[in-house]
């Protein structure tokens, strides 16, 4: 069942059992009142001098009936009821001893003779007599006995099935009406999920990732299909970035393979070179291999960023970045100096902020003369390494973070070009930016920012 027929059903249930309660709560309330109008009717005939006064001394006729109603008496009083009542008069003992002449007998059980008998509060009640409903009033008369008097409620029971009739008609249109509307409604709130239902399933079926679902609406759905929107934006942008990563990467891998496939075939030929030339080549294959592992590993890291999943932790940026420093000392005898100025203890993943630094300081000490010192200054959340190197023209300081992109003047050094790229996907990762600036004097500025306010002091 589709989410549009179920929304037709919720509502045109839902305003059926409505209108049902209003047609139910309509027809008790009429009959409420249509029963009370006929108790104040009884009430009001019940003080009837003719009814309370025992009609006035009149007696009966010969044939044991009082006059009809709507006749006049001999001596001038008024008739026992008029004829849109039954009247009749109970004795102590609770036995008929008066009533209308053609007119049927009103039943009279336990409670009317006790109230005929010893008085008490008025007592309505509804019978069924010769098939036709009566609503009764029992009232004791001050000189003792009890007078009944009938109404027939045929005429209010009419009026009720009547009115119950044209209810019944009209909750049927207004359900119609109230489901027609529904439909429409439903249409127009469920075609922003169909749109998204096909696309989904075109995706699916075609793995194209350049649907678009045109946005016309600022409510939930609306916000759902704009998302939507953003989600396929993002997939596609991600499987381009993949589809350029993988032709680079086999590019850039054809390179160093080519070279180490041509000093292994050289070789086999060893035996008829000199020691040195056999040295030399395997020298160079041991670079080709370094090269090539180096490549690989940040291609799996480009590719996974398994760092994303490192959970963040409270360190103190400041240590963090003279450990880097330290391990960089140790492992290229280059003079490195460090300032702490205002270093702070910040929320960052720290493997991969180590991993970013090591980077933008490797790169300072390949790319600058070996008797040049580099300079690493950490304030706050911000870390600048500064050397001495050729530096980088500045329309490609913001191409070098591009993947495999290498600055003219460092074409001629190793490298994967990958380096950068995986600086700048750290800081991303934190929320952070990194740039190259141009070092007053000569050589680059690498400015890592993170944007988390430092915690503490040290």
């Amino acid at each position: 069942m589709s989410l549009r027929v179920r929304l037709l059903l919720v509502v045109a249930t839902t305003f059926a059992i409505v209108v049902v309660g209003c047609v139910y709560a309509a027809h008790v309330s009429t009959r409420q009142e249509l029963r009370a109008e006929t108790d104040r009717f009884l009430t009001q005939r019940s003080h009837d001098p003719g009814i309370a006064n025992g009609f006035n001394g009149r007696g009966p006729r010969p044939d044991g009936n009082f006059p009809d109603a709507g006749t006049t008496t001999p001596n001038g009083t008024r008739p026992l009821a008029e004829p849109d009542a039954i009247v009749q008069i109970l004795d102590a003992n609770g036995k008929v001893v008066r009533s209308i002449a053609n007119q049927p007998a009103l039943p009279v059980d336990s409670h009317d003779k006790d109230i005929a008998a010893r008085g008490g509060a008025p007592r309505f009640r509804t019978v069924t007599v010769a098939g036709t409903q009566y609503r009764v009033l029992t009232t004791p008369r001050a000189g003792g006995g009890a007078s009944q008097i009938g109404r027939s409620i045929t005429s209010t029971n009419n009026v009720l099935s009547t009115l119950d009739l044209r209810l019944l008609l009209i909750a049927l249109a207004g359900t119609f009406v109230a489901a027609a509307l529904a439909w429409l409604i439903a249409r127009r709130i469920v075609r922003p999920v169909e749109q998204l239902t096909v696309a989904a399933e075109h995706i699916a079926e075609t793995q194209e990732l350049d649907q678009h679902i045109e946005v016309r609406r600022a409510d939930e759905l609306g916000r759902l299909a704009a998302s939507f929107n953003t989600m396929l934006a993002a997939l596609g942008s991600s499987r381009a970035q993949q589809q350029r990563l993988v032709m680079d990467a086999s590019h850039e891998l054809r390179t160093p393979l080519t070279a180490l496939r041509t000093n292994i075939e050289l070789l086999q030929r060893a035996d008829t070179f000199d020691e040195a030339q056999r040295v030399e080549l395997v020298d160079a294959a041991q670079v080709e291999l370094e090269e090539l592992g180096d490549l690989v590993a940040e291609l799996v890291d480009l590719a996974t960023d398994v760092r994303a999943e490192e959970p963040t932790q409270s360190v103190d940026l400041g240590d963090l970045v003279e450990s880097v420093v330290e391990r960089e000392r140790r492992r290229s005898g280059r003079t490195i100096t460090l300032a702490r100025d205002d270093a702070g203890t910040i929320n960052v993943r720290a493997s991969a902020i180590d991993r970013a630094v090591h980077n933008l300081l490797n790169n300072a000490c390949k790319f600058s003369a070996p008797d040049t010192p580099i300079a690493v200054d950490v304030t706050g959340g911000v870390i600048e390494i500064r050397d001495r190197g050729v530096g980088i023209a500045p329309d490609e300081r913001s191409l070098v973070f591009d993947r495999f992109y290498r600055a003219t003047a460092a074409r001629s050094q190793p490298g994967s070009g990958l380096g950068l790229s995986i600086v700048r996907q750290i800081v991303e990762l934190h929320g952070g930016t990194v740039e190259l600036l141009e070092r007053e004097g000569g050589g680059t500025v690498a400015r890592l920012s993170l944007p988390a306010t430092p915690a503490t002091r040290s």
